[in-house]
């Protein structure tokens, strides 16, 4: 019973309302929890003492906080260091260094350099997905896959940079961008 509380504990109840996507991450958040506090009720069973459990549960709380630590700030001087080269990757850059300013396309390439997790300079689907979710905009799988086609001009399947400057760049807002590629709007 403690270990279903335990995982029920980690799942955030609106997402499992949502339906979808939403609905399917809960539920697997939840197995993974449930998985990890039979763990942990196991290592209770086996050492008697349940201060073996709470000390794990720190040790890998820790080691979680500490792993994901490393990587967010891993990406964010990433994101900065390629902010910051003199010639950014794409033809449109100086056009849109003219158009918007320096700033803009400063931020714009610190926000999509965030974006691309793997470094290989393009935007994934799921890498959209991630990065719209950490911004508190929460799309379906269809509907990411949406905002994707609506920015990936060349249809490789990934957005490079020089594409999302012309996704992002008439408005100067990325909201607004999803907002038009969600209603099909260009």
């Amino acid at each position: 019973l403690s270990t279903a509380l335990f995982a029920a504990l980690h799942v955030n109840p609106k997402a499992l309302l949502e339906g979808g996507q939403s609905t399917a991450d809960a539920l697997v958040t939840f197995a993974l929890q449930l998985c990890t506090g039979a763990t942990f009720a196991l290592l209770y069973v086996m050492s008697g003492n349940l201060a073996v459990p709470i000390l794990a549960h720190s040790l890998y709380d820790c080691y979680t906080f500490y792993g994901t630590h490393l990587e967010v700030a891993g990406q964010m001087e990433y994101a900065k260091a390629q902010a910051l080269m003199p010639s950014l990757p794409g033809s449109s850059g100086a056009a849109w260094r003219q158009r918007r300013g320096e700033a803009f396309l400063q931020s714009a390439a610190e926000s999509f350099y965030l974006m691309d997790t793997n470094r290989d300079g393009v935007v994934s689907r799921k890498e959209l997905r991630i990065a719209l979710y950490s911004y508190g905009v929460r799309l379906s799988g269809g509907e990411s896959a949406a905002v994707l086609r609506a920015a990936d001009a060349d249809e490789s399947g990934g957005v490079d940079f020089s594409e999302f400057l012309e996704f992002v760049g008439p408005s100067g807002d990325a909201a607004a961008a999803i907002k038009r590629a969600l209603l099909g709007v260009r």
